[in-house]
């Protein structure tokens, strides 16, 4: 099914324009308050956890997965073993019933997706011709697509529900030798393999499916011709997770875990796959830590620059009376706004880090400091003149 493609021109006055910028900058403001918070937030949030984590991995001992100590209750522990279920999970739908830790069902349908992109015009007395191009194109997509929202909605309809939902079914029961993991901990097992879908399955489906519905491409059921799918196709495939060694870090409490809580508020609940030491899964998280750290970090920087371009654009639009003045204002309020939020971004994390690491930040400071002052020394030595250095000639007269 071929894509399609539909334009819309619309035309704004200057006027217009200019008032819709003056009410963005509310937002502008919103925006950058709402960054330095964020900003503020996130740099607490990663001293915190990087304190709890320094606490675990000091405080976590081993423990054998063959047998319960009780003198370990209420003690962050690292255990490492076979997670092991006898629970049989059942997907009625499909008619499989299978030992396992998890069943995971994954449903995805062929819809109508809009893509837009909206093209501007300024004009000399600051009006804006704006053309925006829709395209459609049909394509698989495991959320439901809501097309009642479609520039072209009465020829793009996709169906209202999906006829058939995603699943997952879970073990209640999953041992870790002599223990129980917790439902937390359960869910974090994660390494999937596709279970083979067969006739057998498609004579499973209700009756309004298995008429069109066939198993001849590996891994999927579809519902309808794989090879030329029409809107509202769906197709199946079915995730199964075995049994598997896993690594736990979690509080001990008699057979089973909870979520250990470090004086930081920082709490350990976690589980990986294959068999780790305490130091690898703690180093994990702590890139893990790092990496959220920095994505939050340009994030709020992102943020700061866009609200800052809109409490900004008043500007612009102003000189857009003439098109070539607007677009100079507009490259210079570019480079404002990223001016503008690099400061204020590295200055609440630097206020951030003067409140949650005083001590790091004093040294900073002072090194900052005493670079300053060494290189101010360094450049207000004066080079000696050598006329003022050189010893006066006797003259011949005071010989004689």
């Amino acid at each position: 099914m071929a894509g399609r493609q539909y334009t819309k021109t619309s035309r704004v006055s200057w006027g217009q324009r200019l008032m819709q910028s003056i009410a963005g900058v509310v937002g502008g403001i919103v925006l950058v308050l709402a960054a330095v918070g964020g900003l503020w937030w996130n740099e607490g949030r990663a001293v915190n956890t990087a304190k709890g984590l320094k606490e675990g991995a000091a405080a976590v001992t081993t423990v054998s997965p063959d047998r319960v100590d009780p003198s370990n209750t209420g003690q962050l522990v690292h255990i490492s073993g076979q997670a092991v279920s006898q629970d049989t999970l059942r997907d009625p739908l499909l008619g499989v019933a299978e030992t396992a830790i998890a069943l995971i069902r994954e449903v995805e349908m062929y819809q109508w997706q809009e893509e837009r992109r909206t093209e501007t015009r300024t004009a000399v007395g600051g009006s804006e011709e704006r053309v925006t191009t829709y395209n459609y194109k049909p394509d698989w997509s495991s959320r439901h697509i809501d097309s009642s929202r479609f520039y072209q909605a009465a020829t793009h309809r996709n169906p209202a529900v999906f006829p058939i939902e995603s699943e997952t079914r879970r073990a209640d029961n999953v041992a870790l030798g002599a223990f129980r993991l917790s439902p937390a901990l359960i869910a974090q097992i994660r390494e999937s393999r596709p279970y083979a879908l067969g006739a057998e399955h498609v004579a499973s489906l209700p009756e309004r499916f298995r008429e069109r519905a066939n198993s001849d491409q590996p891994g999927w059921l579809y519902i309808g011709d794989p090879m030329l799918p029409e809107i509202g196709d769906m197709r199946i495939r079915l995730q199964i997770v075995r049994d598997q060694p896993v690594s736990v870090l979690a509080r001990q409490i008699d057979n089973t875990f909870e979520a250990h809580a470090s004086s930081h508020g920082t709490t350990i609940q976690r589980l990986m796959p294959g068999i780790l030491s305490p130091e690898a899964m703690f180093d994990q998280m702590v890139r893990e830590n790092t990496m959220m750290t920095w994505g939050l970090r340009f994030g709020g920087l992102l943020m700061m620059m866009i609200g800052f371009g809109l409490i900004l654009k008043p500007i612009k639009v102003t000189f857009d009376v003439l098109p070539m003045l607007g677009s100079i204002a507009g490259a210079g309020i570019g480079v404002i706004s990223l001016v503008l939020g690099l400061v204020l971004s590295l200055s609440t994390i630097a206020l951030a880090w003067l409140f949650y690491r005083p001590l790091l930040s004093i040294v900073l400071i002072g090194a900052c400091v005493g670079i300053v002052y060494l290189a101010r020394q360094k450049l207000g030595k004066r080079e000696p003149d050598p006329a003022e250095n050189a010893v006066p000639a006797e003259s011949p007269a005071s010989n004689g």
